[in-house]
This record gives structure tokens, C-alpha cells and sequence, in this order.
């Protein structure tokens, strides 16, 4: 084939309708890895959370973090929350009223939720850190306090909790959670009983820090 017919040839394929089919391909294909690039991401970056009673149908509930409450109309939690007796693991019963004066950070769990067992060693280093500031973890595990009890002590054992345990069900469940059904929830409650912030599930990459500045705002908070 001569020079000249292969040129002639070259020209006629790309006539200005494929270049712009081809085009219109390219910027689709464009699109689709955006998209699918977005989506996995905005995945691996999403806390993970997990209904509070064992279900294997069950799906996890979106996780969200609630804004710090504003300094002239703080959020209070309820009377029933801070006066309502719950069994702790040494079989005595408490209140978080107990605490007056504390800074509290409330975490609800369970020993079989996967994000919980992840933010847990991070609640004990936050415990850790902020000793003696006038700050207290507290874990409240939604499992039975009867049938449960051995096996919430051996966790605690075997994960090194160095903060008080109770139970969360009942009534006193039911006003805490708020009709939010999902685990982990954490809620940092300044020393008056004012709800600083409020986590539900728990992102390893972003969830700690982001605790961590809660309390110290609580901390700092006048």
C-alpha cells in the first residue's frame, strides 16, 4: 500500500463523528472512576456502627457526630439519665449522678460489637491521659447484667478496661440512647450536666482525635 493511500485511508476513519464518539467515551469513562473512586473512599472513611442487640439480617445504622452544644443554650441531659440506677459489674448499683462535678464520657457498647472492640483500647488510653483532670470514662454495655456479668468481667480483663462498667438497658437504656438503636454511642456530658458532643459508631482514622478534642474542649469549658 502506497504512502498516499494509507494517508487517504487515515483521514476518512477519523472523520469528525468518531473523534467525537471517542471523545464522549473518554469523558464517560472519566465520570464512572470518579464516581466509583468517591464512593470507596467516602467508605473506608465512614464510622462503623452496629445495631445494639445481636442480629445477623440486621444492617448498621448511619453513623453520625453530633455538633458541640453552644455556650449561651447548652444541651442538658435529662434528669432521668443522671438519677437512674444502673448494676455496674461489681454488682453494685450507680448513678451518673454519682459523678457531679466530672467531666463524663459515656460509652455504650457491647463485648460481640466489631467498632466497639476497635474504640475500646483508645477509651482506655483516653482515660489514661486525661487522669486526674477531672475527667471519667465510663463504659455502659447493653448486654444482660445477669446472664452477661462473667463475660462482660473476662472482656474487661482481657482488653485492660481501666474505667467503672455498667449496664445500659431497661428504662435507664431506653432515656439514654434516645430511640438511637445503634452501638457504639459516645457522649462526652461537661461537669453541669451539658451534652458537649455525642458519636455515634466509630472511625479508627478520625473518631480518637476527634474524642480527644471533645474532651478538652469539656475540660477547658467554663
Amino acid at each position: 500500500m502506497s504512502r498516499k493511500s494509507y494517508n487517504r485511508k487515515a483521514k476518512r476513519f477519523w472523520t469528525p463523528v468518531r473523534i467525537g464518539l471517542i471523545g464522549l467515551a473518554l469523558i464517560l469513562a472519566a465520570v464512572i472512576y470518579n464516581l466509583l473512586y468517591r464512593n470507596i473512599t467516602g467508605a473506608l472513611n465512614q464510622p462503623a456502627s452496629a445495631p445494639s442487640k445481636p442480629a445477623a439480617s440486621a444492617t448498621p445504622a448511619t453513623a453520625t457526630s453530633g455538633a458541640p452544644s453552644s455556650p449561651t443554650s447548652p444541651i442538658m441531659v435529662p434528669a432521668k439519665v443522671l438519677e437512674t440506677n444502673f448494676p455496674a459489674i461489681d454488682g453494685k448499683q450507680r448513678r451518673l449522678g454519682d459523678y457531679a462535678g466530672k467531666i463524663l464520657v459515656v460509652d455504650i457498647w457491647a463485648t460481640w460489637c466489631g467498632p466497639c472492640r476497635v474504640e475500646i483500647p483508645h477509651l482506655v488510653e483516653l482515660a489514661n491521659e486525661f487522669q486526674g483532670r477531672g475527667v471519667e470514662v465510663i463504659g455502659m454495655t447493653t448486654e444482660d447484667p445477669v446472664k452477661d456479668a462473667e463475660k462482660v468481667r473476662d472482656f474487661a480483663g482481657e482488653f485492660k478496661i481501666n474505667y467503672p462498667i455498667g449496664f445500659a438497658n431497661g428504662e435507664f437504656a431506653l432515656h439514654l440512647k434516645q430511640g438511637r438503636d445503634v452501638i457504639p454511642q459516645t457522649y462526652v456530658i461537661g461537669r453541669k450536666g451539658q451534652l458537649h458532643k455525642h458519636f455515634i459508631g466509630f472511625n479508627a482514622q478520625t473518631s480518637p482525635s476527634q474524642l480527644r478534642a471533645a474532651v478538652e474542649e469539656a475540660v477547658t469549658y467554663k
